[in-house]
């Protein structure tokens, strides 16, 4: 019994394709609030994306940001959440702080993107983006943006569902 009750418990951790923390894509806002904000300081904010400024709810541990709920445009479901914290890991162990080294061990690349000065990888077998720490990418990377290219060692920054 006591290790059913753990395993539930481990998989709030887990990130999934739709979701994490039991905060789904497409879910009601106001459930999400009344959910969480027992258990975490949940504050209304922004976030500027290509120039223009959208409303968020990030999500705080003891002061630190660990993840972002983004509502759709009408404000009322759960559209993306954004992980930044460690605390969350994919079911192979995968999450903010691995290497593109330990995703590739662990993943299949299926694709890559840029936004905003930032490298998203993509792979087959789980539908989230693994954002790269574009910091430590070299200039001359983005001439020709070439994901052979990318160094192993680079840390995953950010996770977003």
């Amino acid at each position: 019994m006591n290790l059913i009750i753990l395993l539930l418990f481990v998989n709030y951790e887990f990130i999934e394709n739709d979701s994490v923390d039991n905060v789904k894509i497409g879910m009601e806002i106001s459930d999400f609030l009344e959910s969480k904000n027992k258990e975490y300081n949940i504050k209304k904010e922004t976030i500027s994306l290509e120039g223009d400024d959208y409303d968020i709810f990030n999500v705080y541990e003891n002061s630190e940001l660990i993840y972002a709920v983004e509502p759709d445009e009408k404000g009322e479901k759960v559209w993306r959440i954004w992980l930044y914290g460690k605390r969350f890991k994919t079911e192979l162990g995968i999450g903010v702080g691995n290497t593109l080294a330990d995703l590739k061990n662990k993943y299949t690349i299926d694709d890559m993107s840029t936004a905003e000065g930032a490298v998203f990888i993509l792979v087959k077998e789980i539908e989230v983006g693994f954002e790269l720490d574009g910091s430590k990418i070299p200039r001359e990377w983005w001439n020709e943006m070439k994901l052979e290219e990318l160094k192993n060692d680079l840390p995953i920054s950010l996770i977003i569902i």
